[in-house]
């Protein structure tokens, strides 16, 4: 089984295979390097031999970002939040996104509440919608700018920090029961949501499932909690 942290392995399975569904992880591992040329080279080779894959939209959205490309990160991400609209990652980094760039409060509402139809009760869902939806006091500098007769965006610029999956922090979510499958804990996992995985594995576990498997896959992810706190 191949280390998805070794580069050189990596390296090996990306040229001879441009479609393997590791140059994702070939490509994060260049960026992290912040050698954004061939994270981006990567999975543009990889996107053009297998176009179905989300996690190079994903990566390059991140690389669009590292540039300063807002519109163009906002792009891949609302392509990989149509491939898989359970990617909770992508539309979290998305609704931020379009609050920064100040899309209509409807455009980032529709984002919201698709989240919300995986992780209802999410906090951050919640302040989200109060941000949107709560009235914009005028600052004094807003004030001080009308008056001069200057245009307020001209005043301010807000800079706001997008949150990689790494800095976002792990909560206790309830789960819509309808949603609870052992596929969405692979995705949980795979998306490093340990701590909703077990909030869908205690939703199986009331429903009476398979109880072996469930005690395997508890195990596992409480495993992947002490390893992520390291």
């Amino acid at each position: 089984m191949i280390d998805i942290n070794d580069k050189t392995a990596l390296e090996g399975v990306f040229a001879e295979d441009f479609s393997s569904p590791y140059y994702p992880l070939l490509a994060n591992l260049y960026l992290q390097e912040g050698d954004l040329r061939r994270a981006k080279k990567v999975c543009e080779i990889g996107l053009d031999h297998n176009a179905s894959n989300g996690g190079g939209k994903f990566i390059l959205a991140k690389v669009a970002l590292a540039e300063n490309k807002k519109v163009v990160a906002e792009k891949w991400l609302k392509q990989v939040i149509v491939d898989n609209p359970a990617h909770f990652n992508a539309l979290r980094m998305l609704i931020k996104l379009e609050i920064q760039l100040k899309r209509s409060p409807n455009t980032i509402q529709k984002y919201i509440s698709l989240l919300l139809q995986y992780l209802p009760y999410d906090d951050e869902c919640v302040q989200w919608l109060n941000e949107i939806n709560a009235p914009q006091p005028e600052s004094p500098l807003d004030k001080e700018a009308i008056a001069e007769g200057i245009p307020v965006e001209a005043t301010v610029e807000k800079a706001e920090i997008i949150n990689t999956p790494e800095d976002v922090d792990e909560k206790t979510y309830e789960v819509v029961e309808s949603m609870a499958t052992f596929t969405m804990v692979q995705v949980l996992k795979s998306q490093h949501h340990f701590h909703q995985a077990l909030a869908v594995l205690n939703v199986l576990e009331s429903r009476g499932n398979d109880s072996d498997r469930i005690s395997r896959e508890k195990g596992e992810v409480q495993q992947l909690i002490a390893k992520n706190r390291k």
